[in-house]
């Protein structure tokens, strides 16, 4: 029973911190978001839609993490690619771009194009080269 009592009490205080509105410091803040990008090709062209919207409604994302081609995408826009660019970049590329189908006890699939095709799309190579603060 004081269990439920506990439980009652937060969700009063919680209302009633919902129901007082927003600090004069949070009416301020711009939004800020981290987005995770997923794996797949057709998803990784889809991700450049997100990233647009996001931009076109003045959303800064402060934070990316991705996997396989969403690694891409994200690391392609965290180097200053462009919305454009990225569309552009998604049109040209092919699995043959930065892989190549294999037979090795490691897998299927190399993706010893992947650091060439890196170094040529990416504008930034390390961290240190990105012209935004990273806190």
């Amino acid at each position: 029973m004081k269990s439920l009592d506990r439980v009652i009490r937060s969700v009063k205080a919680f209302t009633r911190a919902l129901s007082r509105g927003p600090s004069a410091t949070e009416a301020k803040r711009i939004p800020t978001i981290g987005v995770a990008l997923g794996g797949g090709f057709a998803r990784g062209i889809a991700h450049i839609g997100v990233l647009k919207v996001l931009e076109e409604e003045g959303i800064p994302v402060r934070m990316i993490a991705g996997t396989s081609v969403g690694a891409i995408m994200g690391a392609g826009y965290c180097s200053g690619l462009t919305i454009a660019e990225l569309e552009e970049l998604a049109h040209r590329v092919r699995f043959s771009t930065f892989a190549r189908w294999t037979l090795s006890r490691y897998g299927f699939a190399s993706n010893d194009r992947m650091v060439s095709f890196l170094k040529q799309t990416l504008k930034v190579q390390t961290f240190e080269e990105l012209r935004i603060p990273l806190a």
